[in-house]
């Protein structure tokens, strides 16, 4: 049979072009392989150096696991996520979140109640059954200002529906976009100010 060829690339940070890891499977940057963060060392995963999950890789786990739920996968495992994340981001490492393996992030992120897992090995990951979309909702909204910050409050829905088509702040219980936001602020995910000159709120993370 045909063997499966993945594209890895290395690159100096700061220096290296956009454009090269969008053109491969997984990117490594030299910077961070000297510096030892992208190399998972050995040891016990409970170790108390290994960080807790930041809530924007998080984002990146529950926005990944969520277009991957929607477009029909039943079940969706945590192989399968890693690689839909790196498709996204060539240049994610869970090293650079404080983690020595991908399996030791999600487990994190179970433990904290944003995924679920099931098995052992290769588990299954899913989104908790009690308010997952919310959630789900809470986090694109999130990673979004992290991306593009600042941004302002108008047009940010419009593209959160262009990750999320299916997104409606009202299907999940607030009367408007703007509740919705602040709901997020109140959960300390974005920081919300209102800007004179620009007459409209900013949002940061």
């Amino acid at each position: 049979r045909e063997l499966d060829k993945r594209v890895i690339g290395i690159g100096v940070e700061g220096s290296t072009s956009n454009l090269l890891p969008a053109a491969c499977d997984e990117f490594l940057f030299y910077d961070r392989l000297v510096d030892g963060r992208d190399i998972h060392p050995m040891g016990d995963p409970t170790d108390e150096n290994v960080q807790p999950a930041a809530t924007d890789v998080g984002a990146t786990v529950v926005g990944t696991l969520a277009g991957l739920l929607r477009s029909g996968g039943s079940d969706v495992r945590a192989s399968s996520l890693k690689r839909a994340i790196l498709r996204k981001d060539p240049t994610f490492s869970e090293s650079e979140h404080g983690f020595r393996a991908f399996g030791d992030l999600l487990r994190s992120l179970a433990e904290d109640g944003v995924v679920e897992l099931n098995g052992r090995g290769d588990p299954n990951v899913s989104l908790p059954a009690e308010g997952s979309e919310e959630q789900a909702a809470l986090l694109l909204l999130q990673s979004t200002v992290t991306d593009a910050q600042p941004v302002l409050l108008s047009g940010l829905k419009a593209q959160l529906r262009k990750q999320d088509p299916s997104f409606n702040e009202k299907r999940l219980g607030y009367g408007g976009f703007l509740a919705f936001v602040k709901a997020a602020a109140a959960r300390g995910l974005v920081t919300i100010t209102w800007d004179e000159t620009q007459g409209d709120y900013v949002l940061t993370t």
